[in-house]
């Protein structure tokens, strides 16, 4: 009997992999067709003042409107909305390595373990990131307001929690993936 090569099978055959393959293969061309997207959206968001402007009133709401948006305060709404959509970015992809994983046949692996972890780092991240930077936005913004008119918003949404929560939940696939793979090229390579 030879020693299988460390995460080399998919532990899939047949039409469930095939369907698997084809899945996976779409999934890359979104996710790619997302982060292009997203760069592009982002991007003109900043360039365009009345998209800034609805923008930050996704973020803060009504208190969105009540803020100064000149190109000073623009340019650091944009330096903020960085940060979260920079770890948005890693964690897609991470994600669209991990569907090319799957694509080329590699399911239970290593490597897409260490791909589903990043992913979901990233997941958890955003929800934490979420009041961050809403808190940080209309700090920031309304920094040159007179004394009394500066703003602290605080912000906990459900999207923000169950982000955590899938997050976490993806982290600990991950470790039992990597986990099995690695109790699954120990035992091939007894003889």
């Amino acid at each position: 009997m030879q020693a299988r090569r460390s995460g080399a099978s998919t532990g899939l055959a047949g039409p469930a992999a095939a369907k698997l393959v084809r899945l996976s293969r779409a999934m890359q061309w979104v996710t790619t067709v997302g982060i292009v997207l997203i760069v592009a959206l982002i991007g003109a968001a900043f360039m365009v003042p009345s998209w800034t402007r609805n923008l930050l009133l996704t973020k803060l709401g009504d208190i969105g409107t009540r803020l100064p948006l000149d190109a000073g305060n623009q340019a650091l709404a944009a330096v903020i909305i960085a940060v979260p959509v920079a770890v948005m970015l890693w964690g897609l992809i991470n994600v669209r390595a991990l569907f090319g994983e799957f694509a080329r046949g590699q399911v239970f692996t290593a490597t897409a373990g260490t791909y589903l972890q990043r992913f979901g780092i990233a997941v958890l991240a955003q929800g934490a990131l979420g009041p961050i930077t809403a808190t940080a936005l209309a700090l920031a913004l309304s920094l040159g307001n007179p004394p009394g008119q500066r703003l602290l918003v605080l912000t906990f949404s459900s999207n923000d929690y169950v982000s955590v929560i899938v997050g976490g939940v993806l982290i600990a696939v991950a470790a039992v993936m990597r986990e099995a793979t690695r109790l699954a090229d120990e035992n091939a390579s007894f003889v």
